[in-house]
C-alpha cells in the first residue's frame, strides 16, 4: 500500500501519505494543494473490524459471456480520486425505468447547535463524590442509583458497572469530551427518569460506547420466557422513562450504486453526495441471486478511507475504502447495489466476550435441490445468540437517531430484541427509531409491538437473524416505515422453510428453538398488517424481501382483540425494491402474500406456521365493510360491492429465482411494478383478481447470474395464468427478453430474443411470456383475464399450456376453456379486439367459432377476431338463490 494502484496524486483527497506525489497527506488532502471537489475529512476514528466477512465463494461460476450487454464497469481506474472518467453512471432520475423510487429528504447539516442538554445549569457529575449519598463514587461492579431529583453528567469513561437505576424524578445525560472517548460498561439499565445523549437540535459530538454484559440463561422455555432475563438483564429497559440518544447527523444513510464495482476496485461511486467520515464502515450489499451466511455471501464491509463529493457530472460522491473488492456488484439503468453506512458515534453493543453464538454451522449440509446444487442450513444452528437489547415499555418513550447498534438481541428470548417499541398504544405517537444502523443481530431489528404511530426512518440494517423489521402481533397500525434498508436476513436457528411440493410447505410449529415459527421464512421485513405507511424500503436477501404473512387473529397478548389483520386495507405501500432472494423455494416471491400464522387447534397456548398456500386460515378477503367491528363477525362474508383492493405501486425486484410477487388470495392493484433478472414476473391465485397498470418485466437483463448451481435451470417467464376464477386485468405491460429462445419460436426471430440455456444468464427451454396452469378439473374458469397495450421487446416463446401436475390423460377443463380478452390485440399481434381460447385438439370446436380464427402453435391457442363479422364476446350463466324467498 506504498502507492495508489494508478500511481500518486499531485492533488485531491488523500488518506496516506503515500498517495501524494509531494509532501504529506494533511487533513485528507496533499500538502499545499486546495481539493478540486468538496471532501469530507473528519478526524480519523478506530476502525473496528468487520462485522462478517464473506463465507464462501460460488460454488459452480459460470465462464461464458452473456447473452445481452452487462452493465458498464470502468476500463479503466481513475488517474487521481477526483478523476472517475465519463460513465455512463446511474443517477437518481436514471436508476429507474417506469418506477419512482422515492428518497428522504436532505436535511440542512450546517444549523447551529441549540439545547444541548450537557450544557444545562446545575448539572451533578458522575465523577464528583459529592454526587452521592454514600459520599463515594461507583466503584466496580456495584449496582447504581442516581439521586432522585437529580441530573447526573458523565463526562468521561466509567469503570464496569452492575445495574444503573435512573429514578422518575431523575436524568442521566452523556457529556461531551474533546480529550477521549466515552465508554459505559454495565450489565444493565433501568430507565424510570430520562437517559439523554443530544437533542434533536444539540446532535452529540463525542464517541460513546455503552457496553452491555451478560451470558445466556438456560432456564428459556418454549415461549422464550426466562426468570433471569428479565427487561433489566444485558439490557436497557426504559420503564415508563424516556431515552433520547441523538448521534451525529448522516445523510444519506444508505444510496445505491451510481457504477458496477468490479472485482479488485477499491473505491465505488454512488448516486447522492454524502457526509460520512474517514474511518467509518460501510455495507455494499450482494447482487448475487442467492444471499446466506453460510451459502454464499457476497456482501462486503469496508473501511472508508476517503470520499470525494460530486466527483463528476451525474456522481453524488466517490467513496475509496482500505481494502479491494472481492466481488462484483452491479449497477445498471435497471438496478443498483446498496452502499449502506454502517458506524455511528454511539454505540451500543453486547460485549465481544459473551455474545456471540458457540454453536454456528458447520456448512455440510444438504436436503435442498436448486438447479443443480444439493445444500441447505444446518438446522438447529446459531441458536446461542445473546446480544443485547432495548426495550420501551410501561409508557416510555423513545427518541433514537445517529446510534449503531452492534451485537444485539437475544435469539428465542421473547421481547429482547436490538430495538423494541413494546405495547405503548397511541402514547408513543411522537416517538421514532431513525439514521441507526443495526448489525451483526442476533434477533430482529426493531419491533413495533401493539403500539402506533411511531417512525421507523433511514435505518441500515445488515446481518440479522430473524424478522427484521417487524410488526409483532397484527395489531400495529398507521406507524411510518420507510427509507429502510435490511441486508444479509437469516432464519432463526438454521430452521428454513425449504421444503415442499406444488403450493404446500410443511407447517412448523413453535418450539424452544423457534419461539414463532413464521422465522422459518425470515425476511426483511415483516408486515402482519398493512394499514401502514411503507414508503422507499430495500430489502436485500432473506427468504423472501418483503414477508406479507395472512393473520386471521392477532397474537400474543393482542390474541383476542376483535380485528383481522389479514384483511386491513393498505395505507400506503410505494417505493419499496428487493432482490437477492427467493431462492429457498419455487413460489416465494420477493413481495410474498402468503403464509399463515394461528394457534394450534391442538394446543392453543403455542403458535404454527404455514408457509405455502393455505386455502383456510391463509386466505385474505380485503373488504370497504369491516365485518368484525359492524356485525362482530370476522368470518362474514365481504360482498361484490364491498370487496377492496390492497394498493401498491412503484415497486421494483430484481435477480431472483422465483416469482417477483407472489400473492396467494385477496385482491391487489399494483401499478408500476418492475421486475428485472427474474424467474417470474408476477403470480397470483387471487380469487378476486389483480388490476396490473404499468408493468415491465425484464426475465434476462444480459447480466451474469452469480448463483449456486447453473442458471439455465431458472425459468424466464412473464406472467402464469392460473385455472381457478382469475379475473386480472393487466394493462401497459412490456416483456423483455422473456420466453426461450428456440428454433420455432413463430414471433420474432431476431438472434437475441428470449434466452438460450447458456449457464451464464440462461434460462428453462420451457420459458414463456405467458403461461396458463391447465391441470385443474374443479374449477371451470369464466372470463380469466383481460389485457390491453402489450408490448414484447427481443422475446422468445409467449405462450404455453403447461400441466405442472401432468394428471391428465386428456386434457383438463381448465386446459379446454381457457380463454383470455386481448381488449386492443396488442397481446396477440393482431392489432384488434381478440378472443384468445384454448388451441387444444380435444377443446373440439368450442373456440372455433367460425373458419377465420387464427391459430397459435406455441400455446397452442386460437385468436377469434373480435370485430370479424358479428361482434363476438364472451358470456356467462350465473344461478342464485333469491334470499328474499326464505
Amino acid at each position: 500500500n506504498t502507492k495508489l494502484n494508478w500511481g500518486c496524486t499531485a492533488s485531491g483527497a488523500c488518506a496516506l501519505d503515500a498517495e501524494c506525489c509531494e509532501g504529506v497527506c494533511d487533513q485528507g488532502f496533499c500538502a499545499g494543494v486546495s481539493p478540486s471537489q468538496p471532501t469530507y475529512n473528519p478526524t480519523p476514528q478506530p476502525t473496528p473490524g468487520p462485522s462478517s466477512a464473506p463465507t464462501r465463494k460460488p460454488t459452480t461460476k459460470p465462464t461464458a459471456g452473456p447473452t445481452l450487454k452487462p452493465s458498464s464497469t470502468p476500463s479503466n481506474p481513475p488517474t487521481s480520486p477526483s478523476n472517475y472518467g465519463n460513465g455512463p453512471f446511474v443517477s437518481l432520475s436514471s436508476s429507474s425505468e417506469i418506477v419512482t423510487i422515492p428518497r428522504p429528504v436532505a436535511p440542512s447539516l450546517d444549523e447551529p447547535r441549540t439545547d444541548c442538554p450537557h450544557l444545562e445549569i446545575g448539572l451533578l457529575s458522575w465523577h464528583d463524590a459529592a454526587t452521592w449519598t454514600s459520599g463515594n463514587i461507583p466503584s466496580a461492579g456495584d449496582d447504581v442509583t442516581l439521586p432522585n431529583n437529580s441530573k447526573v453528567i458523565i463526562t468521561q469513561s466509567v469503570i464496569a458497572l452492575g445495574i444503573i437505576t435512573v429514578p422518575s424524578s431523575s436524568t442521566l445525560i452523556f457529556g461531551e469530551s474533546d480529550v477521549a472517548p466515552i465508554t459505559l460498561d454495565v450489565a444493565g439499565m433501568d430507565v424510570q427518569g430520562n437517559l439523554q445523549a443530544g437533542s434533536e437540535a444539540c446532535r452529540y459530538s463525542t464517541e460513546l460506547t455503552i457496553t452491555l454484559h451478560g451470558s445466556r440463561p438456560n432456564d428459556l422455555n418454549m415461549y422464550g420466557v426466562s426468570s433471569t432475563a428479565v427487561p433489566t438483564y444485558k439490557g436497557i429497559s426504559v420503564n415508563g422513562g424516556i431515552i433520547s440518544l441523538h448521534g451525529k447527523k448522516h445523510y444519506p444513510t444508505w444510496s445505491r450504486l451510481a457504477e458496477s464495482v468490479s472485482v479488485g476496485q477499491s473505491y465505488l461511486l454512488v448516486q447522492e453526495p454524502v457526509n460520512w467520515e474517514i474511518g467509518q464502515q460501510i455495507i455494499l450489499t450482494t447482487t448475487a441471486i442467492h444471499d446466506s451466511r453460510d451459502g454464499m455471501n457476497q456482501n462486503e464491509v469496508f473501511t472508508i478511507s476517503s470520499i470525494v463529493n460530486n466527483p463528476v457530472s451525474g456522481v453524488g460522491a466517490a467513496i475509496h475504502f482500505t481494502s479491494p473488492a472481492s466481488y462484483a456488484h452491479i449497477a445498471n439503468n435497471g438496478y443498483q447495489a446498496e452502499v449502506g453506512l454502517l458506524s455511528r458515534n454511539i454505540k451500543i453493543q453486547g460485549a465481544a466476550d459473551d455474545s456471540d453464538p458457540t454453536d454456528p454451522d458447520t456448512g455440510s449440509c444438504t436436503g435442498q435441490w436448486r438447479y443443480g446444487t444439493n445444500f441447505a442450513p444446518c438446522p438447529n444452528k446459531y441458536k446461542t445468540g445473546f446480544g443485547g437489547h432495548i426495550m420501551v415499555h410501561s409508557g416510555g418513550v423513545g427518541y433514537v437517531e445517529g446510534v449503531e447498534l452492534f451485537r444485539m438481541g437475544q435469539t428465542n428470548v421473547l421481547g429482547r430484541y436490538p430495538f423494541h417499541f413494546h405495547i405503548l398504544g397511541n402514547d408513543c405517537a411522537d416517538c421514532y427509531f431513525k439514521e441507526n444502523s443495526i448489525h451483526r443481530s442476533y434477533y430482529r431489528c426493531i419491533s413495533i409491538h401493539g403500539t402506533h404511530n411511531t417512525t421507523v426512518s433511514e435505518n441500515v440494517a445488515f446481518d440479522i437473524s430473524g424478522y427484521c423489521y417487524y410488526l409483532e402481533d397484527g395489531v400495529e397500525e398507521d406507524n411510518t416505515i420507510s427509507f429502510n434498508l435490511a441486508a444479509h436476513i437469516h432464519p432463526v436457528s438454521n430452521i428454513i422453510a425449504n421444503a415442499g411440493g406444488g403450493q404446500t410447505i410443511p407447517v412448523f410449529s413453535q418450539s424452544k428453538d423457534l419461539i414463532l415459527p413464521a422465522d422459518a421464512t425470515a425476511s426483511g421485513f415483516y408486515l402482519t398488517n398493512l394499514h401502514n405507511d411503507i414508503i422507499g424500503n430495500a430489502a436485500s436477501g432473506g427468504w423472501s424481501g418483503f414477508a406479507l404473512p395472512v393473520l386471521h387473529s392477532p397474537i400474543g397478548p393482542h390474541r383476542d382483540v376483535n380485528m383481522r389483520p389479514g384483511n386491513r386495507l393498505t395505507k400506503i405501500f410505494d417505493g419499496n425494491t428487493a432482490h437477492s432472494t427467493g431462492w429457498w423455494w419455487s413460489h416465494a416471491g420477493a413481495f410474498y402474500s402468503g403464509g399463515s400464522l394461528y394457534y394450534s387447534s391442538a394446543n392453543p397456548a403455542l403458535l404454527e406456521y404455514n408457509a405455502g398456500r393455505d386455502q383456510s386460515k391463509g386466505s385474505r378477503s380485503p373488504c370497504h365493510s369491516d365485518k368484525c367491528v359492524e356485525n362482530n363477525d370476522c368470518n362474514q362474508y365481504c360482498f361484490e360491492g364491498e370487496r377492496a383492493y390492497f394498493q401498491l405501486t412503484n415497486s421494483k425486484v430484481f435477480l431472483t429465482a422465483s416469482p417477483g410477487l407472489n400473492s396467494w388470495s385477496g385482491g391487489m392493484e399494483i401499478t408500476h411494478f418492475e421486475a428485472h433478472d427474474v424467474a417470474l414476473g408476477l403470480e397470483s391465485l387471487s380469487g378476486t383478481g389483480f388490476g396490473i397498470s404499468n408493468l415491465l418485466v425484464e426475465c434476462r437483463s444480459g447480466e451474469e447470474w452469480v448463483m449456486p448451481g447453473n442458471p439455465s435451470g431458472v425459468s424466464a417467464d412473464g406472467f402464469f395464468w392460473y385455472d381457478t376464477n382469475q379475473e386480472h386485468i393487466i394493462t401497459s405491460a412490456t416483456f423483455r427478453n422473456c420466453g426461450a429462445r428456440k428454433s420455432n419460436n413463430f414471433y420474432d426471430s431476431s438472434p437475441t430474443r428470449g434466452c438460450d440455456t447458456n449457464n451464464i444468464n440462461g434460462c428453462t427451454s420451457t420459458s414463456t411470456v405467458w403461461g396458463f396452469i391447465t391441470h385443474s378439473d374443479e374449477h371451470t374458469p369464466e372470463i380469466m383475464q383481460a389485457t390491453t397495450s402489450i408490448t414484447y421487446e427481443d422475446c422468445g416463446t409467449r405462450f404455453r399450456l403447461q400441466d405442472y401436475a401432468d394428471n391428465n390423460v386428456i386434457s383438463s377443463t381448465s386446459a379446454r376453456t381457457q380463454n383470455w380478452m386481448d381488449m386492443d390485440g396488442t397481446a396477440s399481434g393482431l392489432g384488434e379486439p381478440t378472443i384468445i381460447g384454448s388451441g387444444l385438439t380435444d377443446a373440439g370446436h368450442w373456440w372455433r367459432v367460425e373458419n377465420s380464427v387464427e391459430d397459435d402453435p406455441e400455446g397452442p391457442l386460437v385468436f377469434i377476431k373480435k370485430d370479424n363479422g358479428p361482434e363476438r364476446g364472451l358470456g356467462h350463466i350465473r344461478l342464485r338463490f333469491d334470499d328474499n324467498l326464505f
